[in-house]
């Protein structure tokens, strides 16, 4: 409930000083926004984009300054400088896990079976907050980010320029999928480098990258990827819960319907 509290307030913050005061940045006609619900995959094709633009192997340290993520305030400052490399290329790619709404003119919309988004979140929070939250509340959307189904409904059926990437593609044929998104964005590369960026950013090269910077004993960002995970969390009555708020988004997302 603190989170809903807490979203209230930034909505009136927000009303009062105008819809894209929160933003922390000024839109910009070439940006690319990489869209998605937390833990679907955002960050990974983040560091897939840095990898490839930056022609070499990156460390999770510092690749914001090729794909900065608007939720961190140390990628804001990057993207107000002009020395960095993201504000040397055209197109800028600019990650967000907010809601759709009309300044984001193109995005690449990255979504997650809702089951294994809600799972990994689940996991992700309560291992590194002393405010846990439980899966019952992620579910009806009782946190900072609201409901699943209204973020990808509101994405899909937006009016914003869209790809949208299923993060089961992705996974299960990284190479295609990133040639999909360089292809939306009209970006040339080759096989070659499309595949050295993958091999850069595979879950085993993040997880060692992540373990050398924090340590052994924090807990992962990149947690273990893949998909079906939901099945050691959700309860059957979860399970039911889950269809009944989200019924709506996963037919839209493509991932049908249980009853089907």
């Amino acid at each position: 409930m603190k989170d809903v509290f807490a979203h209230a307030r930034r909505t009136l913050r927000q009303w009062l000083k105008g819809p894209n005061a929160d933003l922390g940045f000024k839109p910009q006609p070439d940006f690319y926004y990489l869209a998605s619900f937390p833990k679907s995959g955002n960050t990974w094709v983040r560091f897939l984009l840095a990898n490839l633009l930056a022609g070499q192997e990156l460390g999770l340290q510092g690749f914001g300054r090729y794909v900065p993520d608007s939720h961190i305030k140390g990628d804001l400052v990057y993207m107000a400088d002009p020395t960095t490399p993201f504000n040397q290329m055209r197109p800028r790619f600019v990650k967000t896990h907010l809601h759709y709404r009309p300044v984001f003119r193109r995005a690449i919309y990255i979504v997650r079976d809702g089951r294994d988004a809600m799972t990994s979140y689940y996991h992700w929070r309560n291992r590194r907050s002393d405010k846990p939250v439980s899966l019952h509340e992620i579910i009806v959307g009782d946190i900072y980010w609201g409901r699943w189904s209204d973020h990808v409904l509101g994405w899909l059926n937006s009016g914003a320029e869209l790809l949208v990437v299923k993060y089961e593609d992705l996974y299960a044929d990284t190479p295609s999928q990133v040639r999909r998104i360089l292809n939306f964005c009209h970006i040339q590369a080759t096989d070659d480098q499309i595949a050295a960026a993958v091999a850069a950013s595979s879950f085993e090269r993040m997880r060692a990258k992540e373990q050398a910077a924090n340590g052994a004993a924090t807990p992962f960002f990149v947690r273990k990827g893949g998909s079906g995970d939901w099945r050691n969390l959700f309860s059957p009555a979860d399970e039911e819960l889950f269809w009944q708020y989200h019924r709506a988004g996963m037919l839209a997302a493509g991932y049908g319907d249980r009853a089907a």
